[in-house]
């Protein structure tokens, strides 16, 4: 049926996005509790983030994603953090508020390990009122709206210094013990993230940060973002993404035509003083759907318990 053919549809377009069923973030970089619950007070301060997505700007019921969180320490080996997304496609919509813990461990006077845990529900919204139907009387299809809940967790681990990272983790930890019951919600995979990247003094006022992210949950393809960061005078950030899907692992139930997508990520942060910053993200999809840009604003505040210095410390990741 027609119905049918349109949640097909949606759930091909959210493959090539390669968010497989996460929502993706091009500026993760500055905040990884987004994908890491270890990261949560890594910092050393209290970060409030808010980050505005926009995919495929301009194409009817294409995915629309807010987020908010908070993170910072609680004491010099704790950390704390609280997330929250709202993800929007078409007649579907996700909501989700996941709590995150860290205990960080100080391997030595440079290197850190935090080890967190994190723990949320998400709400599920199907509009039965934003769907059309070609058979009228069709008892799979609500007419209203419906909703329905699940329990999610992550666990992960961030090593970090002061010029470099590297992060493990792993979202929807129950997701191969629960099935669907119903179109609302797909058969959820655990993701499996990785990332790292290091910071390269060029010269006294240029910084060099290139950092990688795969992504796998061994249903759609690998996901792999390669990044570049240029920092100049510690302020203002000029970086580009390339963000493709690599058949590393055997997917055979996956459509060859879905095994490599590519997209370019052009992004800025800027300073504005040592406490606000401000980030835009340009996505241009190597694809089809070129002619339909990807939008992404982010406004961060850091709220410092450290006495105030004449010089500025950037954060680097």
């Amino acid at each position: 049926m027609k119905t049918l053919l349109i949640i097909t549809a949606l759930v091909l377009i959210s493959v090539v996005s390669f968010a497989q069923q996460n929502a993706q973030f091009g500026q993760y970089i500055f905040n990884q509790l987004i994908i890491n619950p270890a990261y949560a007070g890594t910092k050393g301060d209290l970060n409030f983030q808010g980050i505005y997505s926009s995919q495929w700007t301009g194409l009817n019921g294409s995915p629309t994603t807010q987020s908010v969180s908070i993170e910072g320490p609680i004491s010099s080996s704790m950390g704390l953090g609280l997330h929250l997304i709202n993800d929007q496609i078409g007649a579907q919509a996700q909501r989700s508020l996941y709590g995150s813990y860290a205990y960080k461990i100080r391997l030595n006077q440079n290197l850190r390990l935090s080890l967190g845990i994190s723990a949320g529900a998400s709400y599920f919204l199907l509009d039965g009122n934003k769907l059309i139907m070609q058979n009228e009387i069709d008892p799979a299809i609500p007419l209203n709206q419906v909703n329905t809940y699940r329990f999610d967790s992550k666990a992960g681990a961030f090593l970090y210094g002061k010029m470099f990272y590297v992060g493990f983790s792993i979202s929807d930890l129950t997701a191969n013990t629960l099935s669907s019951q119903d179109l609302m919600v797909t058969g959820q995979a655990s993701h499996y993230y990785i990332t790292s990247g290091y910071i390269i003094k060029l010269s006294p006022s240029l910084r060099f940060k290139p950092s990688f992210m795969i992504k796998e949950d061994f249903k759609a393809p690998t996901n792999i973002d390669l990044s570049g960061f240029l920092l100049y005078n510690n302020r203002f950030w000029l970086g580009a993404s390339v963000r493709t899907g690599a058949k590393i692992f055997n997917t055979k139930e996956l459509d060859n035509s879905l095994r490599s997508r590519d997209a370019l990520l052009f992004m800025t942060e800027i300073n504005i003083t040592e406490n606000f910053r401000i980030g835009y993200a340009y996505t241009l999809t190597i694809s089809s759907l070129k002619d339909y840009p990807g939008h992404e604003i982010l406004l961060g505040y850091y709220l410092s318990k450290k006495p105030k210095t004449k010089m500025f410390t950037p954060r680097y990741f």
